[in-house]
């Protein structure tokens, strides 16, 4: 047999271990709250961030090795917790509005957005969820999608790569764009959507399912 091909098993297991590693090291600088969770054991949560446990008031420690389905409870509605299973089974992006709760037992309305991550052969290793707080009445996509209408595609982008809590040296290297530049298009979006601040702008973002 080949060498190449006998190297195959452990060059993948490298791979797969640097692909986790890239993924925890960006989502610990995501001003979002960010989990990110093996979709090949079960999707238990192998990571968590800063904004996460400011939001949940769950430790990293305590929530490593566990589901998603911790932030459950009582009025957690059913048909948006079976969009999110489906989403996951099906391997695609879902955006989704539920309550949740935080440790203490405090609810909350939580904007969920969840994205697959392939490895380099293509086969579902990760997922990647973004979680943001929803304070008062959620608007609905169309109405949320209306708003969006006054930004420029270049706006859009960003705003889209924000929404996943992409960082700004991220989303200047997606789009070939410097990282000044980013800066002024989020300060212009958030001009024109008429909000104050950055997490304003995603929360409409991410209601209207971009």
């Amino acid at each position: 047999m080949p060498s190449d091909q006998i190297a195959n098993p452990a060059q993948s297991a490298l791979e797969g271990q640097q692909l986790r590693d890239e993924l925890i090291r960006s989502s610990r600088h995501s001003p979002l709250a960010t989990i990110v969770t093996d979709a090949r054991a079960e999707n238990v949560i192998i990571a968590v961030n800063d904004a996460f446990e400011r939001l949940s008031g769950y430790a990293e420690s305590e929530v490593i090795g566990q589901n998603c389905r911790l932030l459950s409870g009582a009025a957690t509605c059913p048909k948006s917790r079976a969009l999110l299973r489906q989403a996951i089974k099906a391997g695609r992006p879902a955006i989704v509005t539920l309550v949740n709760y935080r440790k203490d037992g405090q609810a909350f309305h939580n904007a969920v957005m969840i994205a697959p991550v392939h490895d380099e052969a293509g086969l579902l290793t990760f997922f990647i969820g973004t979680q943001l707080r929803v304070d008062g009445e959620v608007q609905d996509a169309g109405t949320a999608k209306a708003k969006l209408a006054v930004l420029t595609p270049q706006q859009l982008k960003v705003l889209e790569q924000m929404a996943r809590g992409t960082r700004h040296a991220e989303i200047a290297e997606n789009l070939g764009l410097s990282i000044k530049t980013i800066k002024m298009h989020r300060g212009a979006l958030v001009h024109r959507l008429g909000v104050q601040t950055s997490t304003e702008a995603i929360r409409i973002a991410i209601e209207a399912g971009l």
